[in-house]
């Protein structure tokens, strides 16, 4: 049964017009009563039908690449259904304890969010590339990592290459608490295992040896190299030009790209493109069957794109003629 104001008003010892007026932000109730009612609200799962406060959850307040790309679609799909998102950083969530929300829909980088919320709150969570909790109705909208490395492996391999090295942040090699990584590294040593070629050719570089890092990989003969990081393309293109190697002649290079990126450097790598209006066309539906409890089947998954481009050739140096 959906809890009442009246039920909220019993706990805390109050009236009904106090709860409704601390619902409302009113000035006139006392910080302290205030965080009880919301305490008690959340606790029980009590949602006002006037609200329409959506909490935008990212790790931190930087708003450029992937997070910025994700935020700006979220407010262009939300807003005009009556909602009001507001950008909350993982670093404060006691604000979602200080005022009413009817949902929120997570950003998050790593996963571990869908526990906490599991344990604090009953109103509804959607995660976008992070971990789903099914059993406490939390679901996940995510790319399709599995998906998108075996798309960059299929045309690596068809074009002869068996060293094949990857490039990443620390978190990119076998993380289970980060949701994408882990998935594309899963992916990455089955494909290579199941042809018998080596899943070691990889390094994550710190901020201060990237050079030393893609020269360990050439050291070790790689013909081909996977960026498994958006935001990495520009200074790997950069670093491979300053030790004296050619896209695609010398080494082949496939990158995680943000749309409208890869296609603009040069050379223009092969590039896997999260589908970002995709994701928020999907967490917004899910978000808005939670909110009606309407029933909820399974979390989804959205493709990758692949853009061949002129970034990758034959293992023997030849480029091959696909501009797309």
């Amino acid at each position: 049964m959906k809890p009442t104001l009246q039920e909220i008003a019993r706990q805390c010892g109050v009236s009904v017009a106090t709860v409704s007026r601390a619902l409302a932000g009113s000035p006139r109730i006392s910080a302290d009563t205030r965080r009880r009612i919301l305490m008690c609200a959340r606790r029980t799962g009590y949602r006002s039908d006037a609200c329409r406060t959506v909490a935008l959850i990212v790790p931190h307040f930087s708003f450029g690449g992937y997070f910025g790309g994700l935020l700006e679609r979220l407010y262009r799909e939300l807003a005009p259904s009556g909602f009001m998102p507001v950008v909350i950083s993982a670093e404060h969530l006691e604000v979602l304890e200080q005022q009413e929300f009817c949902g929120a829909i997570s950003l998050m980088a790593q996963s571990g969010l869908e526990a906490y919320w599991g344990r604090r709150h009953a109103m509804p969570l959607v995660c976008i590339n992070t971990s789903p909790r099914h059993l406490d109705g939390i679901y996940t909208v995510g790319s399709n990592d599995e998906q998108g490395m075996r798309l960059a492996l299929d045309h690596l391999l068809k074009l002869g290459h068996r060293r094949i090295g990857r490039l990443g942040g620390i978190n990119s090699f076998g993380d289970p608490n980060n949701w994408n990584s882990y998935a594309r590294d899963r992916t990455f040593r089955a494909v290579m295992a199941q042809h018998g070629l080596p899943e070691e050719l990889y390094a994550a570089p710190g901020d201060d040896d990237f050079t030393d890092a893609v020269k360990s990989l050439l050291d070790r003969g790689i013909t081909a190299l996977i960026i498994l990081n958006e935001g990495m393309e520009l200074v790997t293109l950069h670093t491979l030009r300053l030790l004296g190697k050619r896209v695609p002649e010398d080494i082949s290079v496939i990158a995680w790209s943000q749309p409208g990126v890869a296609g603009h450097l040069v050379p223009p790598p092969a590039s896997l493109e999260q589908d970002f209006g995709a994701l928020v066309r999907h967490s917004c539906e899910l978000f808005r069957k939670l909110l009606a409890g309407e029933p909820v089947s399974d979390d989804v998954l959205i493709d990758y794109r692949f853009r061949p481009r002129s970034g990758t050739a034959p293992a023997n140096g030849r480029p091959v003629k696909n501009d797309r």
